[in-house]
């Protein structure tokens, strides 16, 4: 009998805590064990807390360190990102928005998104639905339909997660994350489908540029979308020849 080995999903976890030790962080970490310990996954784990002095007053993505660049690149690879921030005047902070200006937008399309945040009560719960979701609806991700959020009484004082109804929400946020991550017709694809967006966008993206694009992008994540397009467009599709 042949066994066949699960590829592991390319994950991409952000937190845009500046501080370390941070909430954030230890959030996102909890959210990447449990996702780890249900399925293989390779991470890439972009803290704020290591790059946020670097973004600095760019305009232009070629004037980011190139850490940031690579950062930024790793972003656009992921089959998924799991993506955090401490929530500031009701907001995501201003640098996670300044990382974010400088994703290539068109590719993160159809890349599933599992938001969190943290913040100091339960307040600021709508964070998730009314900042993080709109954002990375712009990007036409696919936001995962359970986030996390979590407040100080969540954790110890040394940042790690102690409430249990915290742990129960991050179980329920990656099972239901689950059937649509191991769907997988983007898993190991993605990374040379964007290759060509990201050495454009180190080159010539600008957070003041005006950029056209069409209302429904073709998508990195699916081997072709010729049959979606013709229901859309009414586009003819031409068989593949075998």
């Amino acid at each position: 009998m042949t066994t066949l080995t699960q590829k592991p999903l390319n994950i991409v976890a952000v937190s845009g805590g500046l501080n370390h030790p941070s909430k954030t962080e230890a959030l996102v970490q909890e959210i990447l064990n449990e996702l780890g310990d249900a399925t293989p996954i390779h991470v890439h784990f972009i803290k704020f807390s290591e790059i946020g002095h670097l973004l600095g007053g760019a305009i232009y993505r070629n004037q980011l360190p190139q850490r940031v660049q690579d950062d930024l690149a790793a972003v656009e690879a992921a089959d998924a990102l799991i993506v955090g921030t401490p929530v500031y005047r009701a907001s995501f902070t201003g640098l996670f928005k300044h990382f974010f200006d400088f994703v290539e937008q068109t590719a993160l399309v159809d890349v599933p998104v599992l938001l969190a945040a943290s913040g100091g009560s339960e307040r600021h719960a709508l964070v998730l639905e009314h900042q993080l979701r709109p954002l990375f609806s712009f990007f036409q991700a696919q936001t995962l339909p359970i986030g996390v959020y979590a407040t100080d009484k969540d954790f110890t004082p040394e940042y790690t997660v102690k409430s249990e109804l915290l742990r129960d929400r991050i179980t329920l946020a990656v099972a239901r994350a689950l059937p649509i991550l191991e769907w997988a017709p983007a898993k190991g694809q993605r990374a040379e489908v964007v290759k060509e967006k990201t050495v454009q966008a180190s080159q010539h993206l600008g957070i003041n540029k005006q950029i056209e694009q069409e209302e429904v992008l073709p998508s990195a994540a699916v081997p072709s979308l010729d049959a979606a397009e013709a229901r859309l467009h009414g586009k003819k599709v031409t068989p593949e020849v075998a």
